[in-house]
């Protein structure tokens, strides 16, 4: 994954666990916690519907006891058999409890204006514990001469500004700069993960 300048000295955190798996348990430094996910492909003649499912726990600094996920994404298509087109566009939205009870949190993450490069483009928000952090889908490949169609992972924003990353090549990783705010660490922790343990129809070949 290509980095931006910004972040080419940031720290690299991976979530020791998450594999190709429906279920596990994971470690990304001093956080900790489970995770399951699923997704499907239903359909009526013509009409085709992705769906997906995700939840975690997580527990580590800045996290009084747990933060808990639940994740669903959605996508509808039109398929004609000789051409597919997407007439929903995916839209993958987390709501956060702490030790079960609701919290003012969200993750929200839909596809943007795409082009033939970049045809699955994905732009988000987290907003947890006083942070909102912007997230757009990276394409580029260090190294690379062309981009990759699906997210090879995300960069987090504030302002504007790069504070982070998540890399999605292989086992997720967070990239993080040093002396980050452990307010802020914490969330694009979480976002991290939420991104990683999501299964994008754009990389299961049902999109």
């Amino acid at each position: 994954m290509r980095l931006p300048s910004s972040l080419a000295a940031a720290e690299r955190v991976e979530f020791d666990g998450i594999t190709g798996w429906e279920r596990g348990d994971f470690r990304a430094g001093d956080y900790a916690g489970g995770y399951e996910r699923s997704a499907e492909r239903i359909g009526f003649f013509e009409i085709k519907e992705n769906r997906g499912h995700s939840a975690f726990v997580i527990e580590g600094p800045e996290i009084s006891s747990t933060i808990e996920a639940y994740c669903r994404m959605r996508e509808g298509s039109l398929d004609f058999g000789v051409i597919e087109v997407i007439d929903r566009k995916m839209a993958y939205r987390c709501e956060f409890t702490a030790e079960g009870q609701p919290i003012p949190a969200y993750l929200e993450l839909q596809e943007s204006h795409a082009n033939v490069w970049r045809p699955y483009a994905r732009r988000g928000e987290i907003a947890l514990g006083g942070e909102v952090v912007q997230v757009r889908s990276v394409h580029d490949i260090v190294g690379g001469k062309l981009p990759t169609g699906a997210p090879i992972g995300y960069v987090f924003e504030q302002d504007g500004r790069e504070v982070g990353a998540v890399e999605l090549n292989g086992r997720p990783a967070l990239i993080v700069p040093a002396g980050t705010a452990p307010g802020l660490r914490r969330t694009l922790t979480v976002a991290a993960l939420a991104l990683g343990v999501f299964w994008d129809p754009a990389n299961t070949g049902d999109s």
